[in-house]
């Protein structure tokens, strides 16, 4: 019997003005100590400003450590910091780097995990197909809140990956993922254009990838196409506009609306691979989803046309109108018209990855465990296929 799980998510807040009203969600949370996440690059930012001002005293300290792909380094000294400052709460402040780095945090204090390499015992071992080890914390992990600066929706969920020698370990407790979710439109100003917009492909490669589930639901199926219809008429629009507060909270909605869910159906070959793409080479997620989406598409005419040839219709109108085949082979053909419209990378060889590193990404790739939810069953000769076929 089929069955859907509502998310632990406890509020989103968003509009203008949402990360000032968190000062009452940390109130009502109960919160005294808080711990809040950053990066260099935020540092005396408009955005990390307001979410200090939230905190208030409730502000127990600030560590900017947080580093792209969460490599083990970086949890190490947050882990310190954490140990040293026993915080009852985390705040984040940036991109999916530093809530996935908030999980670890939280999930080593709910282990007395001393740095992050015990940690590591946490991490889900897969063996393609189905041999799967998912441990989850003894102990409850104290709460965290979350004020995202990128599209990249790593706040809907309890799951966050740590880079190990080139490798990505990916965790899940759904207890890690954020309590409280603030959508500003303010948070996203200073965010760099290239960011903004490889982040956006990255929730239109979450609701492609959710829709294209082996076990699709009714929400995570409405959820994903408003999605995807959003994003498509207001990405661009937000890169052009840059003052427009309605097409970033569009897109901030749309990235949510992206992740509903998502412990339901989990997601693909396009995230599978990208994980390994991502440690192995250093190239963002939202870049490795330009690349690999539109190709994971296109290997799935055959298998699901009548959920590409839906997608498509959300993407263009006129799409709607074609045959189911044509309509089907035109989704990949749309993402990639999209992503060269932004002005991002369609090609691996763009972004450094060589024919040298696909024999190791494969290999990684079948150790990844989302790779067993995509909708055919593949082997890894194929996953260097399509990785020849992006190259």
């Amino acid at each position: 019997m089929a069955g859907y799980s509502y998310p632990s998510t406890e509020r989103v807040l968003f509009g203008a003005g949402s990360i000032g009203d968190l000062r009452d969600e940390f109130a009502r949370l109960g919160a005294e100590r808080v711990l809040l996440l950053s990066t260099p690059s935020l540092e005396g930012s408009e955005v990390e400003s307001r979410v200090r001002e939230a905190l208030g005293h409730r502000c127990a300290g600030v560590s900017r450590d947080c580093a792209q792909h969460v490599p083990l380094s970086a949890v190490d000294q947050l882990i310190a910091t954490a140990r040293e400052i026993d915080p009852d709460t985390i705040a984040t402040v940036g991109g999916g780097s530093v809530t996935d780095a908030g999980k670890a945090v939280a999930a080593a204090l709910a282990v007395d995990a001393g740095d992050a390499r015990a940690l590591r015992a946490l991490r889900i071992v897969f063996e393609y197909p189905d041999s799967l080890e998912m441990p989850s914390l003894d102990d409850e992990p104290i709460p965290i809140i979350s004020v995202p600066t990128t599209l990249s929706a790593a706040e809907y969920d309890g799951i966050f990956g740590m880079t190990h020698e080139g490798v990505k370990d990916l965790y899940n407790d759904p207890r890690l993922a954020p309590r409280i979710v603030a959508l500003d439109p303010a948070a996203t100003r200073e965010t760099p254009d290239q960011l903004w917009a490889g982040s956006g492909i990255r929730a239109v490669d979450h609701a492609v990838e959710i829709y294209l589930s082996r076990a699709p639901t009714p929400v995570t199926d409405a959820a994903s196409l408003h999605a995807v219809r959003l994003l498509f008429e207001h990405l661009p629009r937000s890169l052009d506009r840059p003052g427009d507060d309605e097409a970033r909270i569009a897109c901030l909605q749309a990235s949510w609306l992206s992740m509903l869910g998502v412990d339901n159906v989990t997601l693909g070959l396009s995230h599978g691979i990208g994980h390994q793409i991502g440690a192995r080479c250093g190239v963002p997620h939202g870049v490795t989803s330009c690349v690999m989406l539109p190709t994971v598409m296109a290997r799935m005419v055959d298998v699901m046309p009548r959920r590409l040839a839906d997608l498509a219709a959300v993407m263009d109108r006129a799409a709607g109108a074609l045959p189911e085949p044509e309509a089907a082979a035109r989704a990949a053909e749309l993402v990639r018209d999209l992503v060269t419209r932004l002005g991002l990378p369609t090609r691996l060889s763009e972004v450094g990855v060589g024919e040298d590193d696909l024999d190791r990404i494969a290999d990684d790739a079948m150790r990844d465990f989302v790779v067993a939810f995509a909708p055919v069953d593949v082997s890894r000769e194929e996953i260097r296929s399509l990785l020849v076929q992006a190259a």
